[in-house]
């Protein structure tokens, strides 16, 4: 990465930093993208060159999400299933091994689960993941386009249902297991 790159990438951290931080303090709806411009020494211009809207400034990891759940189909070991390059991915994804894992948790309950605004954004988010793993598991796998969705709804909503749980990746271990061995009870 050169020089300009390496500008860029830091200045987009920061202000989603500061965003963050302000977010917290002051809750979502409390906050402007103005003072998160002000806060980061930043032009409000330069806050919407990084973020298309307020709510993307808390959920920066959102392309890299996208782009990595492609490149785990894409780049997969010869004779790796799907399930199992995925599998691994969110074992190992920035959602299952977060830096400051109680501070996601506190900040996913306390912020996002109590502004519809956030939730919603959430939601689309996810639907935008689907649509792309759909269309990854679709190329890969020559499936059909209702039981590529289907899967890769099946995949999702076990990961999200596993961000949410006790246990984490003993829930994502069981999502996996459950839909590369079936269920027959």
């Amino acid at each position: 990465m050169g020089l300009r790159d390496t500008k860029k990438e830091k200045t987009r951290k920061h202000i989603s930093d500061v965003g963050r931080d302000l977010f917290i303090k002051k809750g979502f709806g409390a906050v402007t993208v103005a003072e998160i411009a002000e806060k980061a020494e930043v032009a409000v211009t330069t806050v919407f060159n990084y973020f298309p809207t307020k709510e993307s400034i808390l959920f920066d990891l959102e392309d890299e999400i996208d782009t990595d759940i492609q490149a785990a189909i894409r780049e997969r070991r010869h004779g790796q299933s799907i399930l199992d390059a995925l599998h691994k991915y969110f074992l190992m994804s920035k959602l299952f091994n977060p830096p400051n894992k109680k501070g996601l948790s506190d900040f996913m309950k306390l912020m996002v689960r109590s502004s519809p605004e956030l939730t919603s954004y959430l939601r689309g988010l996810w639907a935008r993941y689907e649509k792309t793993l759909a269309r990854e598991i679709r190329k890969d796998s020559s499936t059909d386009k209702l039981e590529a969705e289907c899967v890769a709804k099946m995949i999702l909503e076990g990961v999200s249902f596993a961000c949410n749980a006790q246990s984490p990746k003993a829930v994502l271990n069981m999502t996996f297991s459950v839909l590369k061995n079936g269920w027959n009870k």
